[in-house]
């Protein structure tokens, strides 16, 4: 399985405060089932729910939600396509800590195909299947082009929540 691993790492590349702290980041896999059928293919698909959890994150939750809906985007487009998948399948829960801190756990439904081709050597060659490409809903040139211009709290240029890079 690879979204949570991709996950954890665009929510880092989003989030300055994961930066500073990635242990505060766990992301694991609940419910997990697997959809196969006989026939002329081995492949089958992964369908599970990552668990997300942020502890003691000192931000405002939506700038979390903000980068998760755009990997979401580019990575399980179906969620955003249905829209009753879009307002009751992605959960989350907010817990506060102290006046400055909360932990959060979001719960996100997710599938992978995988396919599966038998090997030269007598062994199968298992890899995961690309997500398909919807018309329509390309993704951005750069993933996380959308945070470029969202601020943290204080609206300071020197506290953007996406750092612009240095050219």
């Amino acid at each position: 399985m690879r979204k949570p691993d991709s996950l954890r790492a665009h929510l880092t590349a989003a989030l300055p405060e994961l930066q500073r702290e990635p242990d505060a980041l766990t992301i694991y896999v609940t419910g997990g089932t697997l959809a196969a059928r006989i026939g002329t293919s081995l492949g089958f698909e992964y369908r599970y729910k990552a668990e997300i959890v942020l502890l003691n994150y000192r931000g405002d939750p939506g700038q979390i939600f903000l980068p998760l809906l755009v990997w979401i985007g580019e990575n399980q487009i179906e969620l955003l396509l249905n829209h009753q998948a879009g307002v009751s399948d992605i959960g989350f829960e907010v817990d506060p800590i102290d006046n400055q801190a909360v932990d959060v756990q979001i719960t996100l439904p997710l599938s992978e195909a995988v396919d599966v081709q038998p090997g030269g050597d007598g062994g199968y060659a298992v890899a995961p299947r690309p997500e398909p490409a919807i018309p329509g809903t390309e993704p951005l040139s750069e993933q996380l082009a959308l945070l470029r211009e969202i601020y943290a709290p204080g609206g300071s240029a020197k506290e953007l929540l996406v750092p612009q890079q240095e050219t």
